[in-house]
């Protein structure tokens, strides 16, 4: 009797709450994105907007880096690892990697905290930062470990189309995900507020360190933010998240984007950098298919309450023999 009671009160309750949907405006465009793959999400209902060959298998290139991240932070949570931790940049870490891929200049021996490398590994995607954090994980020496951490985790998440081989994304056949993935990824990464204000940094200065006399300045590779590298693409909503690129995986981006009460999610997978009719300037797109992405989800969906807080929409009764 009492616990039928209480599943009454809850549902009477439970309707009383506001009710919220997305609505197409009269204005609808159709929208088509020049890249292989891509999404764009309502981050507060879940909501897809938009999709593009979303379950499609791609390279991520460096979204890669949002999966350390998650695991660098949760092992922050469990108390492994903390931000001010120093780590020392060991030999083991620098194996594997392209001499010609992005990097913060870190040399084996050098010392620098979490924090300071998780700077590295998201504004300026330092693939040597990737290493150092997974040793800082898993031991010196248990990249691979920390790799296998990677997919077991995204299985865990519900990534159904994602292999990891690498902590960088760097390029291999067997290293994949999808649209999808990176959004449920980095939909759990968004709630640690330390890495969004990392991954919204225009710039950040790493402090000279045991190896260095200087500091050095790092700046966002995320053109939605920052007009540092390139001009024309800067995105007053944008906050965050992720570049990536190689030959193969093309150029991709996860982004968020805040505007009044709504904050999008989008991702891009695949795009191209084409020169113009000037023959000198490049357009990167995506970045530009993102900000189209973003204005097409605030312009051509609004947000309407459907049912107000105090409204009661039907009282439920439970009936029970006697």
């Amino acid at each position: 009797m009492k616990k039928r009671r209480w599943f009454s009160l809850f549902l009477s309750f439970a309707l009383l709450l506001p009710l919220f949907s997305l609505t197409c405006a009269d204005a609808y465009e159709d929208f088509d994105l020049d890249a292989k793959a891509g999404l764009l999400i309502e981050a507060d209902t879940g909501e897809i907007l938009y999709e593009k060959n979303a379950h499609q298998e791609n390279f991520p290139a460096s979204l890669t880096k949002v999966m350390v991240a998650l695991l660098v932070f949760e092992a922050i949570d469990e108390g492994k690892i903390a931000l001010t931790d120093s780590v020392t940049a060991t030999e083991s870490a620098f194996e594997g990697l392209s001499s010609d891929g992005s990097t913060a200049n870190i040399v084996p021996g050098e010392t620098m905290t979490v924090e300071q490398l998780l700077n590295c590994m998201l504004i300026v995607s330092a693939n040597e930062a990737c290493n150092i954090l997974a040793e800082a994980v898993c031991g010196e020496g248990n990249i691979s470990q920390f790799v296998q951490r990677m997919n077991e985790r995204a299985a865990a998440l519900g990534c159904e189309n994602t292999h990891y081989v690498n902590t960088s994304g760097l390029h291999d056949p067997d290293h994949y995900t999808t649209a999808w993935d990176i959004y449920l990824i980095t939909r759990a990464l968004m709630p640690y507020e330390k890495f969004m204000e990392i991954c919204n940094s225009k710039s950040y200065t790493v402090p000279a360190t045991n190896m260095t006399e200087k500091p050095r300045e790092l700046h966002s590779t995320n053109f939605l933010i920052s007009n540092w590298r390139a001009r024309g693409y800067v995105y007053r909503d944008a906050q965050g998240i992720k570049t990536g690129s190689t030959e193969e995986a093309g150029h991709c981006l996860v982004s968020s984007a805040v505007r009044g009460d709504r904050q999008l999610v989008s991702v891009v997978l695949g795009a191209e950098k084409i020169t113009l009719a000037d023959g000198k300037s490049t357009l990167t797109k995506s970045f530009s298919e993102t900000i189209r992405l973003f204005d097409y989800g605030f312009d051509s969906f609004s947000r309407r309450e459907v049912v107000s807080a105090d409204e009661l929409v039907r009282e439920l009764r439970l009936l029970h023999a006697a």
